[in-house]
């Protein structure tokens, strides 16, 4: 007989049942912003979105997303659109309005600068943003110290931002002209405009961040000197600004670039003359931006780095209507699904006629007098093992030419970690990034602490962002010479059954933002564009208020199977004892309710006793809508829907204080 896997609800099982908040690195309340929107509250619904991410309006344009990966109305149809939700309240409330407003308007307004000098506790959706703001907050008598960030990129200015906040001296090195890192120099402008991304920086370095550019660690100066110069903790974030090698035949020809060289001087202004049949080999993100930056090539009216401006000028615009490059090519070991590029930037560069070709690897890259004219690949049976390891399986024979002017390495990214000196104690992981505890983020150095690309390899800018506030925490710590620890509590709030949202909205279906037509896609001109407000709310009410929970009261149940019969989603399922399994906690509340262990549950007697002595409600927590019925059908009232609300705190020992500060959300 089958047995179903059950646990017992607990604080833990409660914030997993809201996944899109559970999954985000840093935490972030998407329900709560999501939920703000769908009620047309919508500064509300941006300072939530707004208190765990210095870079919300970035993350509205370019997050992978995990929240939308993890969200529930997925397994009926579709996720909710949550990026796109967030992009639609920055444009609203972010720093966004710079670009349009007055500065009498925006005076006041923008929440971004108000929730961080304003900070009161309990207002923030996570630790890692809180802390900083909280412990600020607190008047307590704290050690002054300098404090060195290397490397400009998100992890580093999240770094700088929170502990700026906590009134260290904070010195940023940058080893290039300007701040950004990759969210810079990599990503272009077509998808983060960069008058955009520049107030979001000034924005998160408010508080006095003394800024050094063209500063490069191992050139300019060493670890050794950081030292020296009165740093007393040192908070390493360069990133991985190196494309990889690919040990073929020809990667030396002229006409080979490798994909971040290649994207750098186009953001740098730099004309990058590419001929007209250009090839990128790579299946990710950055081989698709490539590709895309590759179309947009014009005889000189791709505009540069520091021309942002153009994004309004018309007569630049209609310039790059005349594109140079109009054959782009995209090779990639894996198929479409496989690819871990976007969807969404997949789907966008083949609308713009990127041509795809799916389970080539490149073999070897051939031309005369030193110039690149061929890729030759050979067709892939599969790309990854059983255990979902990448391990190419090549057929053999299957090779064939593909003419090209240029070639486009972008198949991954390092660091260069040339810096690092004997004397400076750092170890480096057979990666090629720095060592680091996970936790921590502490080097093998005392006082040396190390996050994002450098540390872990290339990541997301949500998880650049996670880094950057975790690293605060124990570079804190390190100085004050003190420890913290979270402390998480939970509790329930009753939601009357009037106030369930309508099950009518499981009809409506996800649309996408608007995007600017093809024909228009030129120079720098931004593709998606954000959700005017009646379809924002449209697409926020699809949400299936996850926070929203059924309680049972065992005791007041009778067995009547109402609810499991006038659920519409199937729910629930009423079972005897003996067909369910679970954890020590599960075995040791059937054995103190019944007096029998689940552990002997398939001996005869065990078994007998166990079907004739109890019964369980089960629920499948993937099917719930919220809708209530369940609740209303009870004659007894055993059922009651409500809201899970929860905080999380920090709690300081070892530095003289001792108490705990509030820093969670309250969820409703």
């Amino acid at each position: 007989m089958d047995k179903y896997r059950v646990e017992i609800p607990d604080l833990e099982y409660y914030r997993r049942v809201i996944p899109c908040q559970y999954a985000c690195p840093v935490h972030t309340d998407a329900r709560g912003y999501v939920n703000a929107v769908a009620d047309g509250d919508f500064e509300k619904g941006y300072i939530i979105a707004r208190q765990p991410n210095p870079f919300a309006s970035t993350c509205g344009r370019v997050c992978n997303a995990a929240c939308e990966a993890a969200c529930r109305r997925g397994k009926i149809d579709e996720p909710v659109a949550i990026r796109p939700l967030k992009r639609f309240l920055t444009e609203e409330y972010g720093v966004e309005m710079l670009t349009r407003l007055p500065v009498t308007r925006i005076q006041g307004r923008l929440a971004g600068v108000e929730l961080l000098s304003d900070f009161s506790p309990g207002n923030s959706a996570t630790v890692e943003s809180a802390i900083t703001m909280a412990r600020a907050a607190s008047g307590r008598t704290r050690r002054k110290a300098k404090v060195a960030v290397v490397g400009a990129g998100p992890t580093g200015l999240a770094a700088a931002q929170d502990l700026s906040f906590l009134g260290y001296q904070v010195t940023l090195f940058e080893s290039t002209g300007s701040l950004g890192g990759m969210l810079r120099w990599g990503l272009p402008e077509y998808r983060l405009p960069r008058n955009v991304l520049r107030y979001e920086i000034e924005q998160a370095l408010q508080r006095g961040v003394e800024v050094h550019l063209n500063m490069s660690l191992g050139k300019d100066f060493w670890l050794k000197d950081l030292k020296t110069w009165g740093y007393e903790a040192v908070f390493i974030s360069i990133g991985a600004h190196k494309s990889r090698a690919l040990s073929i035949p020809g990667v030396e020809l002229d006409g080979v670039f490798r994909a971040l060289d290649f994207l750098f001087n186009v953001n740098r202004g730099y004309r990058v003359e590419m001929g007209s049949r250009v090839i990128v080999v790579g299946g990710g993100g950055v081989a698709v931006d490539v590709a895309r930056t590759a179309a947009r090539l014009n005889e000189g009216a791709y505009p540069g780095a520091e021309a942002s401006e153009v994004h309004t000028a018309v007569a630049v615009a209609r310039e790059a209507l005349r594109l140079g490059v109009r054959d782009v090519h995209l090779v990639c070991l894996e198929s479409v699904e496989e690819m871990p590029a976007g969807e969404d930037e997949v789907k966008h560069a083949m609308e713009e006629g990127i041509q795809l070709h799916t389970r080539l690897g490149p073999v070897r890259l051939r031309g005369e007098r030193g110039k690149v004219e061929y890729l030759d690949t050979q067709k892939a049976q599969s790309v990854f093992d059983s255990q979902g390891r990448f391990n190419p399986v090549m057929i053999p024979g299957s090779e064939e030419s593909m003419e090209a002017d240029s070639v486009v390495l972008a198949i991954g990214q390092t660091s260069d970690l040339s810096f690092i000196r004997e004397e400076d104690g750092i170890a480096v992981t057979r990666r090629g990034t720095i060592q680091v505890e996970s936790d921590t983020l502490a080097t093998t150095a005392p006082g040396v602490f190390a996050g994002g690309d450098v540390a872990f390899g290339p990541r997301f800018i949500i998880e650049a962002a996670r880094d950057g506030h975790a690293a605060v925490r124990s570079i804190d710590a390190y100085i004050q010479g003190g420890k913290s620890e979270v402390v998480r509590r939970g509790w329930m709030t009753v939601v009357p059954l009037d106030k369930l949202p309508p099950t009518a909205r499981l009809e409506v279906p996800r649309r996408p933002p608007p995007t600017l037509p093809v024909e228009r896609r030129i120079g720098v001109s931004e593709v998606e564009l954000a959700y005017p407000a009646e379809r924002a709310v449209e697409q926020a009410d699809r949400c299936l208020r996850c926070h929203i929970q059924t309680i049972f009261n065992g005791d007041l149940c009778i067995l009547c199977g109402g609810c499991v019969d006038v659920c519409p989603m199937s729910c629930y399922k009423l079972v005897s004892l003996d067909r369910i399994q679970g954890d020590v906690r599960l075995e040791t509340l059937v054995k103190e309710r019944y007096g029998i262990s689940l552990e002997h549950q398939d001996e005869p007697e065990a078994h007998r006793r166990l079907r004739e002595k109890g019964s369980a409600m089960i629920k499948d927590e993937a099917r719930c809508v919220r809708c209530g019925l369940c609740a209303r059908r009870c004659p007894t009232g055993a059922i009651t829907m409500e809201a899970f609300n929860f905080a999380e705190e920090i709690v300081y020992s070892g530095d003289g204080v001792g108490e705990g500060i509030a820093a969670g959300r309250q969820q409703r």
